[in-house]
């Protein structure tokens, strides 16, 4: 495990990244508190998006939406850090609260966005939609090959 922290200067940047990198996955928020409840947990949801709230100056709170799911907002963040592994997959993020609460969210499967297929089935905007992809190449000026495929999100 490496956790890369992230100055302050860059969350917005990093998260907006993060999100567009990683809206789809499934993931799931463990935060461990202070005192005598010691974890809780989401279940496993498609990520929506995390945003840190303002954008600009000191971040008052960094907010995880799921798709169908809850918002999770850490108030008061002091520090945002990225886990990835040795080959640059990025497994979680940590956010450590002023309050003493700890956050990570972490994905069900970890992989280089490269090594997956490019579209999660919550990207559709109907579970049902087809994605017809058409290539297009003229032989000649008089004819045209065209080869559909299609794959169909069923859930």
């Amino acid at each position: 495990m490496s956790v890369h922290d992230v100055p302050r200067s860059r969350w917005a940047d990093v998260l907006e990244q993060f999100t567009c990198v990683h809206r789809g996955w499934l993931a799931s928020v463990v935060t461990v508190r202070p005192g005598p409840e010691l974890t809780s947990h989401t279940d496993w949801r498609p990520l929506e998006s995390v945003t840190v709230t303002p954008p600009a100056g000191r971040p008052t709170a960094i907010c995880v939406t799921f798709r169908g799911g809850p918002t999770v907002c850490v108030r008061a963040p002091r520090s945002l850090g990225v886990d990835r592994r040795d080959d640059g997959a990025e497994r979680a993020l940590e956010i450590d609260a002023a309050d003493g609460e700890f956050v990570r969210i972490v994905f069900r499967a970890t992989a280089l966005p490269e090594e997956v297929d490019g579209i999660a089935p919550a990207e559709l905007v109907e579970p049902h939609e087809r994605v017809a992809v058409i290539e297009r190449q003229r032989r000649s000026a008089n004819q045209s090959n065209v080869r559909i495929e299609e794959r169909h999100v069923i859930e």
